[in-house]
């Protein structure tokens, strides 16, 4: 009895000492993009990639220490959903790998291709940790945390330059977790517009993209869903107050759009629109496999002097390089992939009937997340920046990883009293 209770316990710590371990590699991934100390770790190679350095003890500890205490869990197996992502990094990796050793190209798509590891290395972590639902709280109180840093560096810094950009995919989609939490309404209307306010001090075109994004994605699986329970004369209230701040809305969009050069950013489209065509060409060129990416991940860029890193400069859109480098092979395994995990997840826990359980706030989030890195990463080179990077494909996982246990839970059968 006794050596069973010091095998416990031993398995509870070993557990914890890992979660906070991994835990530690993702607060150091989020606070390099952060920078609140201007340490520009980011601009380090060493330190850059830290955070995945960091993340791989903990998660080969997690896995030996499930199987030494024979708490198998879900298998490695289930998730097989991430294949189609797995199948293109492996060809990035192959393709960035052949460059640097056969081609001598320092500026390789290597980045892009390890860092997609992160998924299925964080699925299997949240599987088989002690306490998923602990270490996904903590994994969002760092990203609240993270966020009220950018807040208060956007507003000291509004109007003095271009600060946190590229990382709106993390701060806005948070709205839907509280949204999911806060349950009294006046509350969340506050929250709202605080996360409209965050939007606005962004200054980035891809900020207030995501924020509709966001406010879609809430009417969606939220509004609609928690509506269509209400009575029919409330139904008709709520309609009529739709349509009214739709009208008003979209008299907002057309005055900001017909006066876009005095409200909106430029978004340097004279720069995006050249390395859009020739990424393009590439694609035409060779449509099927693409370059291999066994090309340079940055190019000189001739149209003009930006002043920036010597006019040596990435695509700006990592869909494009995809479609670029990776041709419709690489095209499909990205989009296949992506459909296999929205289907996944969908099913097991983002259903509007599941919100009510106690990982949907968690769920909702990562799924919005995810959507708003798309947005994020079909204008901005995301996959070649190694923290953004692990912390998107990450969220990902982690969304892989609540929809697998969702859906073992309800599997499992249910107790009949006698």
């Amino acid at each position: 009895m006794h050596d069973s209770m010091l095998l416990n316990k031993t398995r509870t710590a070993s557990l914890v000492m890992t979660d906070y371990g991994y835990l530690f590699a993702l607060a150091l991934a989020l606070y390099l993009p952060v920078d609140p100390l201007n340490w520009q770790l980011e601009r380090i190679t060493i330190t850059k990639h830290l955070p995945l350095l960091l993340a791989l003890p903990p998660l080969l500890f997690t896995m030996a220490g499930a199987r030494l205490f024979n708490r198998i869990g879900i298998r490695p197996s289930s998730l097989s959903g991430l294949g189609p992502l797995l199948t293109l990094s492996l060809l990035i990796v192959a393709g960035g790998s052949y460059a640097r050793v056969q081609l001598d190209v320092e500026n390789t798509f290597l980045i892009a291709g390890v860092y997609m590891w992160a998924a299925p290395l964080s699925a299997a972590m949240l599987l088989r940790c002690g306490n998923p639902e602990r270490l996904m709280r903590i994994y969002t109180v760092f990203l609240m945390i993270s966020s009220g840093v950018v807040f208060l560096g956007l507003a000291v810094n509004y109007g003095t330059g271009e600060v946190y950009h590229e990382l709106e995919f993390l701060v806005l989609p948070l709205l839907v977790f509280v949204t999911l939490q806060v349950k009294r309404p006046w509350p969340r209307w506050g929250w709202l517009l605080f996360f409209l306010l965050i939007a606005y001090l962004f200054k980035k075109n891809t900020a207030y993209l995501t924020t509709l994004l966001v406010l879609v994605y809430l009417l969606i699986f939220f509004a609609w869903p928690s509506w269509a329970m209400q009575d029919a004369l409330q139904k008709v209230g709520k309609i009529y107050a739709i349509l009214a701040l739709t009208i008003v809305l979209a008299l907002l969009a057309a005055f900001i759009i017909a006066n876009r050069e005095s409200y909106l950013p430029t978004g340097n489209t004279e720069f995006r629109l050249r390395t859009y065509e020739i990424a393009w060409n590439k694609f035409l060129a060779s449509p099927v496999w693409g370059t291999g990416f066994t090309g340079a991940a940055t190019e000189r860029f001739t149209g003009f002097d930006t002043g920036v890193a010597r006019n040596v400069l990435p695509t700006h859109s990592d869909i494009l390089d995809i479609m670029a480098n990776g041709g419709l092979i690489g095209l499909t395994l990205w989009l296949w992939g992506l459909l296999r995990i929205a289907r996944l997840a969908y099913d097991a826990i983002l259903n509007p009937r599941q919100l009510e359980h106690p990982h949907a706030p968690y769920a909702h989030m990562l799924a919005c997340m995810s959507l708003a890195a798309i947005l994020t990463y079909a204008f901005n080179p995301i996959f070649l920046q190694p923290a953004k990077s692990m912390i998107l494909w990450t969220n990902l996982g982690f969304l892989v990883g609540i929809a697998l246990l969702a859906k073992s839970e309800a599997k499992k059968p249910t107790e009949v009293s006698p």
